[in-house]
């Protein structure tokens, strides 16, 4: 009963959602075309095109000008919040790799000495990667960390490699964090890494990792694409 109250474009758009999750399609198959669609549901042209872009902005499909609509992926990228993990963790079974940026030590700025309780004049590594999901570039991630925990950080290769599992390798224990999340438009250099459109709605996270002693370990800033959600867990 609960399907039949919503909009027509919102029920044809999980029909498809599912028919995708059931592997009617794979990545890189052409969708049916929006007459196709229109015969099948029996409704109208503006109708089936509300619905395909639902899935355009899920990250599912991208259309292609004069070629048509394809399938990217047959889930919705979804990151799992409920306990402290790696980006690779969140996603699950997820392909991630890593594009690194910017691997070096530097001087923090305020905010980041700040979160990180040390000196302006410390150093810090900082470490800036480009995350991709299945081949699609879904998140860029600026990470500082005082050199006191990871002395070759700055040196070692990163590049499809966990940073919470070269971590706890270098015997660092990460035990809790706190995190805020946020919307933001996409500046100039956030829109080239992430190949988006400049002003591109964004969601934003900062988070301040912290290890079994209660010392600020890892200060990191995250902008993902808007269909890259987040699920949280909650019981009361």
């Amino acid at each position: 009963m609960a399907d039949v109250a919503l909009p027509s474009y919102q029920r044809i758009r999980h029909a498809l959602r599912q028919e995708l999750e059931r592997g009617a399609l794979a990545p890189g198959d052409r969708m049916p075309t929006e007459r196709e669609l229109v015969e099948r549901f029996g409704v109208a042209h503006m109708t089936v095109r509300h619905a395909i872009d639902g899935l355009v902005r899920d990250g599912l499909v991208v259309r292609r000008r004069g070629s048509g609509t394809f399938v990217v992926r047959t889930r919705p990228m979804a990151r799992s919040a409920t306990r402290l993990q790696s980006f690779s963790e969140e996603l699950g079974g997820a392909i991630v790799r890593g594009q690194v940026i910017r691997q070096c030590e530097v001087q923090p700025d305020r905010d980041v000495a700040e979160a990180l309780a040390m000196s302006w004049h410390g150093r810090v590594v900082e470490l800036l990667r480009v995350r991709t999901v299945d081949g699609t570039p879904a998140s860029l991630q600026q990470v500082f960390i005082p050199i006191k925990f990871a002395p070759a950080l700055a040196r070692d290769d990163l590049t499809d490699r966990s940073l919470y599992q070269y971590l706890a390798d270098a015997g660092v224990t990460l035990d809790r964090a706190e995190q805020r999340l946020f919307a933001v438009a996409a500046g100039k250099w956030h829109a080239e890494l992430l190949g988006v459109p400049f002003a591109t709605p964004l969601l934003a996270s900062e988070r301040l990792s912290r290890d079994v002693a209660n010392h600020p370990v890892e200060f990191a800033r995250t902008w993902s694409q808007p269909e890259l959600s987040v699920w949280v867990e909650m019981h009361r």
